[in-house]
């Protein structure tokens, strides 16, 4: 949900329990209020009642009962009572029904004679309007609310609108595109500073991104070429005349370590480059296909270990992915189990509509199996190890969102890869 929807239904939400909040307070002020007014309307129907009573004083057997609101009784001289107010209930033969009523009592001592006054008014109407103005005016709220929500909301698209434009321009944006990014100016200070400092962001992260792709080529080639002179050297030295074992044997050491030493500087490149995102096109892969030919590739090597490979491969799947990317990722798992797996052991290949499986027979990890797929973790006993080929494997797997899977059975001595995708 947009945040500008998401804000306005927030409003609307809080509006509603407010309103509902708001009948019983409006309703509860009116009360009083109108409880005050009516006690000032009783007290001044008392002193006119006083008044009458003092000018006109009434016979016992003729006391008044001119207003049936007024009740008057004789009563002892001893009994005296301050004027004191209470809600009751009174029957109303007119309407036939029981109303709340206002009642105020008092008495007053004329001539000789004690009078006990009661006075009460109904307030049956003014509660019903009470009720009536009190939802009336959370009704008006409620539509006061609703219209200020929707004027909000359409204010707020237009003022947004340089803001969606950055997004969208985010969205499409390359750091090893041919175009600089251009981010649409605002009149509102906000999105201005923000456009401006994407702006700069985005000229000093292509300028860092094309010096680091600089290094990398450069690196790529400065670094490659003396070690392959050097392993020529090495070669053509092997050939020498007059070399004693110990001679071969050193030279023949010189060039495990030159190709170790190339296979890690290829692949710590490689690991530069998908690091840096320069892998970005990306083709229709089949990677059954794809498998298939890896173990056609690594046939020799696998006979020459003499290991027996079987495999359950579909036809497909077909994924978007970097062709050269692709090729070392499965290539990495499959040399890694042809080199780890026991001589005359066998390796099991599978490749599903969503995942890729190969396991191979083979002694436990040497080291802890969160270690497994860390950079430079190998396994001592092969000196040929660069350790970065399941490193490479992992970074792949993630730049696509494929799940890689370890597990090891131990009662079949068997490690298994699996990825998902």
């Amino acid at each position: 949900m947009k945040l500008l929807y998401k804000t306005a239904l927030y409003l609307l939400l809080a509006a509603f329990p407010i309103a509902l909040g708001g009948i019983f307070l409006l309703n509860a002020y009116i009360h009083r209020d109108m409880l005050h007014e009516i006690d000032e309307l009783l007290a001044s129907e008392l002193i006119q009642v006083k008044e009458q009573l003092r000018l006109h004083p009434p016979d016992a057997d003729d006391l008044p009962g001119w207003d049936p609101n007024v009740r008057i009784t004789l009563a002892p001289l001893s009994y005296q009572t301050v004027p004191a107010y209470s809600d009751t209930v009174a029957f109303r033969h007119r309407e036939k029904e029981r109303s709340p009523v206002r009642m105020l009592r008092s008495t007053y001592a004329v001539d000789g004679q004690n009078y006990s006054i009661s006075l009460q008014q109904s307030y049956l109407e003014f509660d019903e309007i009470a009720s009536v103005v009190s939802v009336g005016v959370i009704v008006c709220f409620l539509i006061v609310v609703v219209l200020l929500v929707l004027a909000d909301v359409l204010v707020t698209r237009r003022i947004w609108q340089p803001f969606y434009g950055i997004v969208r321009q985010l969205q499409y944006y390359r750091i090893d595109g041919p175009d600089e990014a251009e981010f649409p100016s605002s009149d509102v200070h906000e999105f201005k500073l923000l456009s401006q400092s994407l702006d700069e962001m985005s000229r000093r992260t292509r300028h860092q991104y094309a010096q680091q792709k600089q290094f990398t080529d450069n690196a790529s080639h400065e670094m490659q070429t003396p070690l392959s002179v050097l392993s020529c050297e090495l070669d053509l030295l092997q050939q020498s005349e007059g070399l004693n074992e110990s001679d071969l044997d050193r030279i023949q050491r010189s060039q495990q370590e030159v190709k170790r030493l190339s296979a890690m500087n290829q692949s710590l490149l490689l690991l530069a480059k998908i690091d840096n995102h320069q892998f970005a096109h990306n083709d229709a892969v089949n990677i059954g296909e794809l498998v298939n030919q890896l173990l056609t590739n690594y046939s020799d090597y696998v006979s020459h270990r003499g290991i027996a490979i079987s495999r359950m491969i579909k036809d497909g799947p077909v994924k978007s992915l970097n062709r050269q990317l692709a090729d070392v990722l499965f290539s990495n798992l499959i040399k890694n189990a042809v080199r780890h797996g026991d001589a005359g052991s066998s390796i099991f290949v599978q490749v599903g509509s969503n995942c890729f499986i190969i396991t191979n027979e083979g002694d436990p990890l040497p080291f802890p199996e969160d270690q497994l797929f860390r950079r430079f973790v190998r396994n001592q006993a092969l000196p040929q190890s660069t350790g970065l080929g399941l490193a490479l494997v992992k970074e792949i797997a993630a730049q696509y969102g494929m799940t890689l899977k370890y597990d090891y059975a131990s009662s079949m001595r068997r490690h298994m890869f699996q990825v998902d995708f």
